[in-house]
C-alpha cells in the first residue's frame, strides 16, 4: 500500500470518527486530503467514487466497523461512520498472574531478532496504565541463548505455512543429519525450545529440540504449502519427545561431606576414598546436567562420560571467565 492512500485512509477514519452522524459522500470528499474533486467534472467524480468504493472495501477487510445509513437531520442522502464504541478496545485490566505471564514473556524474547514486537507490545501496555515490571521478579523465566537463533526462522515458517530445512544433531547420532519438515509450532518444555511438524523424509511426525540444531534454518518452497492440524499439540510434543530420550550414566566424585545435592540425585554411592565419594545417577541432557554439577564447584569432580566431562569443563571456564571480567 503506498504512502498516500495509507494516509488517505487515516485520515477517512479520522474523519468518519468524530461525529455521530452520518458523513455522506461529498461532505467526505469536501474534508478528507486525497479526495479533492471537480464535482462538475463526471469523469473525475467517478474516479473519486471508485476510489471511495475502494477504501471502504479496505477498512472493512482490516477490521474497522464502517457503518451506513441515512442523516434525517440532513437532506436524506446515504452516508457513513465508525461508532467509537465498537471502534476503540475496552480498558486492559490484568490481574496479578496476567501481569507475571506477561512479564515472563517479555523476558523471555530478549534476543535481538525477536525484541522488537515485545519491545511494542510493553510499550502499549505501559501507555495503557499496566505496570508490567514490577510483576518481572515474581517470574522466574530464564533466557535461552542458545535456542533463539533457530527459534526465529522456525516462528517465520510456521506462520508462512513454508517448509524448512536444517542440520541436526539427535541424541543417537554421530553427526548432524540433514531434516526437512512442514513446521506445526514451537513450545517450551523444562527450559528448552522443541519444534513439532511433519517430517517430509520419513512421512511422520516428529519433535526437535532446537539446541540440537547446527547452522542455520533455511524456510523453502512457497508461502501456504500445507495446513496445521486442528488437533495438534506442540506443548505435548516436547513433552513425549523429552521422555523418550535415551539415559546416560554419568560417574563423578563427590568431595566428602559435600555436595548433597548429588549425593540426593545419586542412585549408586561408592566405593568411598579419602579424596570423595564415587557417585552415580543418570540423566538425558548433557549441557543441562553439565551446568548444574559445575555450580558445585571444586566439591564435584566429574570423570565420565567424556562428553559429559568437556562440558562440565566448558560450564567452568565460561564461569572463571565471567568473574574475571570487570
Amino acid at each position: 500500500m503506498s504512502n498516500d492512500r495509507t494516509e488517505r485512509l487515516v485520515n477517512l477514519v479520522l474523519c468518519l470518527l468524530s461525529s455521530r452522524r452520518f458523513q455522506t459522500s461529498s461532505r467526505i470528499a469536501r474534508t478528507v486530503p486525497g479526495y479533492e474533486h471537480d464535482h462538475d467534472d463526471k469523469k473525475a467524480h467517478d474516479a473519486f467514487q471508485r476510489k471511495f468504493e475502494r477504501d471502504k472495501a479496505e477498512l472493512r477487510r482490516i477490521g474497522i466497523p464502517l457503518q451506513s445509513g441515512i442523516d434525517y437531520l440532513g437532506d436524506g442522502e446515504p452516508g457513513y461512520r465508525i461508532p467509537r464504541s465498537d471502534f476503540e478496545l475496552p480498558q486492559i485490566e490484568f490481574t496479578d498472574a496476567e501481569a507475571a505471564a506477561v512479564a515472563a514473556a517479555a523476558r523471555l524474547w530478549q534476543q535481538p531478532e525477536l525484541q522488537s514486537g515485545s519491545s511494542d507490545a510493553l510499550r502499549k501496555l505501559r501507555a495503557a496504565g499496566i505496570d508490567v515490571e514490577s510483576h518481572a521478579a515474581a517470574s522466574p523465566v530464564k533466557s535461552l541463548p542458545g535456542a533463539e537463533a533457530a527459534l526465529a526462522p522456525f516462528l517465520e515458517a510456521v506462520a508462512s505455512r513454508r517448509a524448512v530445512v536444517f542440520d541436526y544433531l539427535g541424541s543417537r547420532d554421530e553427526s548432524a543429519q540433514q531434516r526437512r519438515i512442514q513446521p506445526w509450532g514451537c513450545a517450551a518444555w523444562r527450559g528448552r525450545w522443541y519444534v513439532a511438524g511433519l517430517d517430509l523424509d520419513r512421512g511422520a511426525q516428529r519433535c526437535f529440540r532446537l539446541s540440537r540444531i547446527s547452522g542455520k534454518v533455511r524456510l523453502t518452497g512457497p508461502e501456504g504449502a500445507f495446513t496445521i492440524p486442528a488437533d495438534v499439540d506442540v506443548l505435548a510434543f516436547a513433552s513425549a519427545s523429552e521422555d523418550q530420550q535415551l539415559a546416560t550414566r554419568a560417574t563423578v566424585l563427590v568431595r566428602p561431606r559435600r555436595a548433597w545435592g548429588v549425593r540426593r540425585r545419586a542412585d549408586q554411592i561408592g566405593p568411598r576414598t579419602p579424596e570423595g565419594d564415587q557417585a552415580c545417577f543418570s540423566y538425558t541432557d548433557t549441557a543441562a546436567t553439565a551446568a548444574w554439577l559445575a555450580s558445585f564447584g571444586a566439591d564435584v569432580l566429574v570423570t565420565d562420560p567424556p562428553e559429559l566431562v568437556k562440558e562440565t569443563i566448558a560450564c567452568l571456564q565460561a564461569l572463571a571467565d565471567e568473574e574475571a571480567t570487570p
